[in-house]
């Protein structure tokens, strides 16, 4: 949604350790209308439950450090449809019947910027419906969001000058309004979801699980990119980090069993999986390696390459578990 210089900057943040928790797309000027392409959609997925409620993470890089939570919320759709906007241009993406999936994402960046994102999503489908992004500090900006089948539609507000930086963004003046509809696109039907739910909808596919595997679609930058997710074998990692839930808590610290899953990006239109696909999700690009808990699908770490400082890892430091772990759970060795 930013523009590509913004996106050098934002990696630049990263390589002072700062941990972009969703990706930035560069539409900051409407697209002009282009022939479109229909590319066939992926098979479908199965979702179920995710035994967390909420994640915290962390990473450091170059003695600098940021952090992220993501909390979700799963909850009656009459609870959220008075926020969803209607868009003014292209076929909004219908809200789902009965439930939906509020995702929240909170992230301290180095330098004095916050970032906080409201994403709602499909928990039947992965489709993400559309949501609201502020970022508070230096370059800072306010948006809706609201897909649509063509792409997505955004309201966009910013400060003019720094005398209205403590004004709060429903007095920035500097407004815009725009949809971003890619020419190539998937065919009509197919979820496309949204970076920021990577890690509600990865736990949800239970990837935890030998031979599992996920495809997802999301809108990155000014393209539409495949996402497919191979689980691989299991192995020990070391951790440390806390656990609470209701009526209860503990620390894990030591050797956690966990399945290594490897995700590989491919915009459409292209023949082959790229190393220089923007992912949208934590700054990187082209690919991702994850380690899952095995029995849980708890994401214990996410490794991938960002621009400019190379290979980073994003570190679970907290997660709040809806119920009791099971007692058969590995507490680390």
């Amino acid at each position: 949604m930013e523009g590509c210089s913004r996106q050098a900057r934002v990696a630049l943040l990263l390589a002072g350790g700062a941990l972009l928790a969703g990706g930035l797309r560069a539409h900051d000027a409407a697209a002009a209308p282009q022939p479109r392409t229909v590319v066939k959609p992926s098979p479908g997925q199965a979702l179920g439950p995710v035994p967390w409620l909420e994640l915290s993470y962390s990473a450091r890089k170059f003695f600098l450090g940021a952090s992220t939570t993501i909390r979700a919320e799963r909850t009656p759709v009459t609870a959220v449809a008075p926020a969803v906007r209607p868009p003014l241009a292209g076929i909004p993406v219908p809200l789902p019947e009965k439930e939906i999936v509020t995702i929240t994402t909170r992230t301290d960046l180095p330098f004095g910027r916050d970032e906080t994102v409201t994403m709602w999503i499909d928990p039947a489908t992965s489709a993400a419906i559309g949501g609201e992004k502020i970022m508070l500090g230096r370059s800072a900006y306010h948006k809706f969001l609201r897909y649509t089948e063509e792409g997505l539609y955004t309201w966009r507000s910013s400060p003019a000058n720094e005398g209205e930086n403590p004004l709060g963004f429903e007095r920035w003046s500097d407004r815009r309004r725009y949809l971003v509809a890619p020419a190539v696109r998937p065919s009509q039907g197919t979820p496309v979801t949204d970076s920021y739910a990577l890690l509600y909808l990865v736990t949800a596919a239970r990837l935890d699980r030998r031979g599992a595997g996920l495809r997802l679609v999301m809108l990155a930058n000014d393209r539409f990119v495949e996402m497919t997710f191979v689980s691989g074998g299991l192995t020990y990692t070391r951790a440390e980090f806390d656990e609470t839930w209701p009526g209860g808590s503990r620390n894990r610290a030591g050797n956690v069993l966990v399945r290594t899953v490897r995700a590989t990006a491919r915009a459409f239109g292209a023949a082959e999986s790229s190393e220089d696909v923007e992912l949208g999700f934590l700054g990187m690009r082209g690919a991702l390696t994850l380690l899952l808990e095995a029995g849980t699908g708890l994401p214990v770490a996410v490794s991938g390459r960002v621009q400019h400082i190379g290979e980073l890892t994003v570190r679970l430091q907290r997660a709040a578990l809806a119920s009791p772990p099971s007692p058969d759970t590995d507490a680390g060795s």
